[in-house]
């Protein structure tokens, strides 16, 4: 699944390409995948509008259009974000190939943005993704999840107080506070069992019985997974991909996320894999405790 750094290396690559384009043109290929409002208004509210900005906000992708509106992707578990120069390689059959061989299936593509100069397209293999286009003050109730998100750990506004009282009025599993996008937003499965790794904290233990220093720690780790994962663009093991088709090059860096029954590359012990609130889990077991 996306998570922030992926979300925010979409974002990065989005804006020098499509800032002060007008959309001339959309085709929606599933229609489930828009999710405010139904696909006729969404169509004809787009149109003629013009990009003013690119933002993310946790796991979330947001287009800021002319008169007020904003265009919202949540890309789920396998949603990609694809920007291409001209409309020639989607008439290629059954796949899209990028200039340096990366291909990417036709068959998967739900959404296409016609602009000025350029395509954006929304590809989800899974159909779990959405988009939505609201105007305004809208609040629509789908998006209640957008709109009670917290702070996102590498935000200013995430000091350690405010985390400590987060985790103190919780009893519950560690692994799965994390996962609260009303505690850490986009944070997901891959960012939260690298940052117990690197705190020592096991994602089993509950969050009432962690010291002070241990949750100053695993703020600290979350801190710095979260920035190298921007800065290595994201990390790629099944799904994920950067808006040329490129993967990511944090999975390089990876110490226990999708490593299970691999050795440790600190102590040597065997990773773990575990389910911690129906989630997938890694850790090793002598390194945290």
């Amino acid at each position: 699944m996306p998570e922030l750094p992926e979300v925010e290396t979409i974002k990065r690559e989005l804006k020098p390409e499509i800032i002060n384009r007008r959309i001339i043109g959309c085709k929606i290929l599933r229609k489930d995948i828009i999710g405010y409002p139904d696909a006729r208004t969404f169509l004809k509210e787009l149109m003629g509008e013009t990009i003013i900005d690119v933002e993310r906000k946790a796991k979330y992708l947001i287009i800021n259009l002319t008169n007020d509106k904003r265009l919202i992707f949540h890309l789920r578990l396998s949603g990609r974000i694809f920007v291409l120069n001209n409309d020639k390689i989607l008439k290629s059959k059954g796949e899209i190939r990028f200039n340096d061989g990366i291909v990417e299936k036709k068959k998967f593509i739900r959404l296409i943005l016609e602009l000025d100069d350029k395509l954006l397209i929304f590809s989800e293999p899974r159909v779990l993704g959405r988009a939505y286009l609201i105007k305004g003050n809208e609040r629509p109730r789908i998006l209640t999840g957008f709109f009670n998100l917290s702070y996102e750990p590498i935000s200013p506004e995430c000091d350690f107080q405010y985390f400590k009282d987060k985790l103190k009025k919780k009893k519950a599993r560690i692994k799965s506070v994390l996962l609260d996008q009303c505690i850490c937003a986009g944070v997901g499965n891959i960012y939260s069992d690298e940052a117990l790794f690197h705190s020592g904290i096991r994602p089993t233990r509950k969050t009432n019985t962690l010291k002070t220093e241990e949750i100053f720690k695993l703020l600290m780790a979350m801190k710095n997974v979260l920035r190298k994962g921007i800065d290595e663009c994201g990390t790629t093991v099944s799904d994920y991909k950067r808006t040329d088709g490129r993967t990511g090059n944090f999975q390089n860096f990876l110490y226990v996320y999708e490593r299970e029954g691999e050795p440790c590359r600190v102590c040597g012990t065997k990773i773990v894999l575990t389910k911690v609130g129906n989630r997938s889990t890694r850790y090793c077991p002598k390194c945290q405790k």
